[in-house]
């Protein structure tokens, strides 16, 4: 088939989903934007994709960098993400939404949540529609390319938050290049573990995923917030009983105002934190074993249950250990917030990337892309020992 009408099927397949995903966010605030400014971004972001993705594709021919960047682990295939792949597909979602973001119709906090999104729903479209049109479909790839789909809207609102802070100035700040800046790097991350043809590339991104749309609900919470509403997203009643903590709450925690920072409490957080890890660890493998688990199958390609369920088991214990720390640290320093907890988590988590650096480089990756999760694991496990609502 020809290559462009199997992309024009694609692009027809893959709106469906997209425009969908547009629809409900567009719906949510109580005062919706013109159809013709958020659609119109959606479609400015569906345009951008394919000279953004034809641009990729003309630097990897010409540099050669084809068989290096579909290898895990490669030093190349990682800078190339990193340093151009993540930033350029970043900038592309931002240049899509750039009229809306400077014109008249950006007079709302959510402004920046909306038209983030729909420059990033749209750039999902044109490039999966790319993707899957340039090669034969199999498992791998819809793996890949379905990741990207999903991810790339969620990465857009971290940045898209912070314009949306500046809707009266029309004038980003350095909370906007240091969002960007953060999306690109875990837009790289991302790229690179889908890389993997593995169980634990597969098993990787899922809390990924799930912390980014977490923190994106967040982030689009707060700004609906300055509606003078709350979000009409099921959490806020599936969760009446314990709500999620605003932006500016999270912000009082870890301001310290006149008390002083207990730095001795920060260095046994660190502590605790990895010991708690090590028992979960030594507790989730005490427990596969019992119900005969086979850890050995997680070095092997093998995407079958028996290999699945042990990785599982071992990353839910890891996870786990940070929000249990967390509120240990919180419970025993007595502390009025959580900085001292958040920085000991930091700097445990600072010393298991450090060794896995120097042990097992190719495991780094994994650990970089959970490393955010644990963070705010942690942070939310020393929230619930603040005792506060």
């Amino acid at each position: 088939m020809n290559p462009w009408i199997a992309t024009s099927l694609w692009l027809l397949a893959l709106a469906v989903p997209g425009a969908t995903w547009l629809w409900l966010v567009w719906r949510v605030p109580p005062q919706r934007d013109p159809i013709i400014a958020v659609w119109g971004t959606w479609i400015a972001g569906i345009a951008i994709a394919f000279p953004t993705v034809l641009a990729e594709r003309a630097i990897i021919d010409i540099t050669g960098l084809a068989d290096p960047i579909r290898t895990f682990g490669s030093p190349v295939s990682l800078m190339f993400l990193l340093l151009l792949a993540g930033p350029l597909e970043e900038a592309a979602k931002v240049a899509a939404s750039w009229p809306a973001f400077r014109s008249s119709h950006f007079d709302e906090a959510y402004d920046g949540f909306l038209y983030a999104t729909a420059s990033g729903t749209g750039f999902a479209v044109g490039y999966s529609a790319l993707q899957f049109s340039a090669g034969p479909v199999d498992g791998g790839s819809v793996f890949r390319i379905g990741t990207a789909f999903i991810a790339q809207p969620l990465l857009a609102s971290l940045w898209g938050y912070s314009l949306g802070r500046v809707r009266q100035t029309h004038t980003p700040t350095v909370r906007f290049t240091i969002a960007w800046i953060a999306a690109s790097i875990v837009h790289g991350l991302l790229a690179h573990v889908t890389t993997a043809h593995s169980v634990l590339s597969r098993v990787a991104t899922v809390p990924v995923l799930l912390g980014l749309a977490a923190v994106s609900f967040w982030l689009a919470r707060d700004l609906l917030s300055r509606f003078g509403r709350v979000s009409r997203l099921p959490s806020a009643v599936a969760f009446a009983s314990l709500p999620p903590p605003s932006l500016d709450a999270m912000r009082r925690a870890l301001h310290r105002g006149s008390a002083p920072i207990l730095f001795h409490w920060i260095a046994i957080g660190a502590f605790t934190t990895t010991g708690v890890m090590i028992v979960m660890v030594a507790g989730a493998v005490w427990f596969g074993r019992a119900v005969g688990l086979d850890f050995s199958a997680i070095e092997s390609a093998d995407t079958s249950a028996s290999a699945i369920a042990p990785l599982v088991l071992l990353t839910a214990a890891v996870l786990t250990a940070f929000p249990v720390a967390g509120y240990l640290v919180t419970k025993a320093s007595r502390s009025a917030g959580v900085l001292e907890p958040a920085l000991s988590a930091a700097l445990a988590i600072g010393a298991v990337l450090l060794m896995l650096g120097v042990a097992a480089p190719v495991a780094l990756v994994f650990a970089i892309a959970f490393a955010p999760i644990a963070f705010a694991l942690a942070c939310a496990g020393s929230w619930l020992g603040l005792g506060r609502s």
